[in-house]
């Protein structure tokens, strides 16, 4: 009886510890643990990097810091965006006029030409021809094309224009099967081969399902969106308070954790790390303005009026979260604010810049069409949210989702080159640099597929 009682107690302990190696394995994926370790802190030196110098933004002294502003950010507010005013039409249009610029440089793609390049897999690419402005149909079985809209513009013109130099790529053929225990046709990826080195176009890569138009189209439609959220901040109940909370406060630590997992298990080797790049950069830009360029917030003043003299001694606020406190019996968030190293950093809105860089993310990534919607939804509840507190003006969000598209921007021509770098080691059968996180811990198994980004 004992003997039973402690194998049915080993069991469990082996099953974790079997779970635990193989995590672990995946997670190194055939590399040391010391070099995982490097890489972590490596890929996540500018998050780091912003947190620290928000800690520390305390220790300079006062008489060395600018002087903040009370009335610019207010004024600046109630010109652009006040819907009585010319001036507010005249920023509308300059936003759309603007976000179709931005697509038009940087986000115009041509969903024409898609190469099957594996047998159960569809993955989408576009291209960039680069001696002439015709739109080739590639025939898969031969391997030519022929024009079928002659003088035509190329609708891709410039999503990746820092790659116009880069030659079409040179795939490989692969075997009938990867080690990953994913059929792929030969000769589907030899057409494939042919057709690329065949032709004067080359080939952009794109995750399947991919929406770049989001990130041009959140701008050019933020106006009407930070009015509409703007006219519901007026009735203020307990329902409402808490609903602005857990936006704010919950979900604002929660969406760039679960973006960041979300990315490392389901999406090709790099989009973590890019995801890292992008949002320490835009936060670390935006620490730096806060410190050089202060503002007061909407709370200020509301309390004090806009003609007080703000100074660095004054504690922070933590506005309608207060509500929040008497509504929860807690001192949480008015101990929190009230200690905030930087209390004048209304503008930019990293909350909202936060937010918008996670929806650019899964806009760009997933395959499902639901996160994109519930993203885009979490960006119009938190810019709600902020206005609704009295933590932040309209243009406080306008200008932390410009530091996110410009950041962003920066970074998606390394994340196209991660992808390009995935669909040649999937085309030569190297599991280790195509796989995920997920594909990695249920190698072998029909699991595995869910976590394939190309199935």
């Amino acid at each position: 009886m004992v003997k039973i009682s402690t194998l049915a107690l080993a069991i469990p302990r082996l099953l974790w510890f079997v779970l635990y190696e193989r995590l672990l394995k995946s997670a190194v994926n055939e590399r040391s643990i010391f070099y995982l370790v490097f890489t972590f802190w490596l890929n996540f030196l500018p998050v780091f990097s912003w947190l620290f110098i928000f800690k520390n933004a305390g220790v300079i002294p006062n008489e060395i810091r600018p002087s903040i502003n009370v009335r610019l950010v207010m004024n600046l507010d109630f010109f652009m965006f006040d819907e009585f005013r010319i001036s507010s039409y005249i920023t509308l249009l300059l936003l759309f006029t603007t976000g179709y610029l931005i697509w038009l440089q940087f986000y115009r793609i041509d969903y024409d030409f898609n190469i099957p390049f594996f047998e159960n897999t569809k993955l989408d690419i576009t291209t960039i021809d680069d001696v002439n402005t015709n739109t080739t149909n590639w025939d898969l079985e031969t391997g030519t094309g022929s024009n079928t809209h002659n003088n035509m513009h190329n609708k891709s013109s410039r999503l990746n224009s820092s790659n116009s130099g880069r030659s079409s790529p040179s795939l490989s053929t692969p075997s009938t099967s990867s080690s990953s225990g994913i059929a792929m046709s030969s000769s589907t990826a030899a057409t494939a081969t042919a057709t690329a080195t065949q032709s004067s176009r080359k080939i952009l890569y794109l995750p399947k399902n991919s929406k770049p138009y989001a990130i041009p189209m959140l701008w050019a439609i933020s106006w009407l969106i930070l009015n509409i959220d703007h006219s519901l901040i007026t009735n203020q109940t307990t329902f409402l308070d808490i609903t602005a909370w857990v936006s704010y406060v919950l979900f604002h630590f929660c969406c760039p954790l679960f973006t960041a997992i979300y990315l490392y298990v389901f999406q090709t080797q790099g989009a973590l790390k890019w995801f890292s790049m992008a949002l320490g950069a835009q936060n670390i830009a935006g620490v730096f303005t806060h410190l050089l360029c202060p503002n007061a917030p909407p709370w200020f003043v509301h309390l004090y009026g806009d003609n007080a003299q703000a100074n660095y001694d004054m504690p922070g606020y933590a506005a309608g979260l207060t509500r929040v406190d008497m509504a929860m019996g807690t001192h949480l968030n008015s101990k929190g604010f009230h200690k905030s190293p930087i209390v004048f950093g209304a503008m930019p809105s990293l909350h909202s810049a936060m937010a918008v860089q996670c929806f650019f993310f899964i806009s760009w990534y997933t395959v499902w069409n639901w996160p994109k919607v519930g993203l885009f939804s979490f960006v119009v509840l938190q810019w709600w949210a902020t206005m609704y507190l009295d933590h932040h003006w309209r243009l406080d969000l306008l200008v932390g989702m410009l530091y996110a598209i410009v950041s962003f921007t920066v970074f998606k021509r390394f994340m196209i080159r991660a992808e390009e770098k995935a669909v040649r080691a999937r085309l030569q059968g190297n599991f280790k640099d195509s796989s995920t996180m997920g594909m990695r811990v249920f190698r072998g198994h029909w699991i595995a597929r869910f976590f394939d980004p190309y199935n």
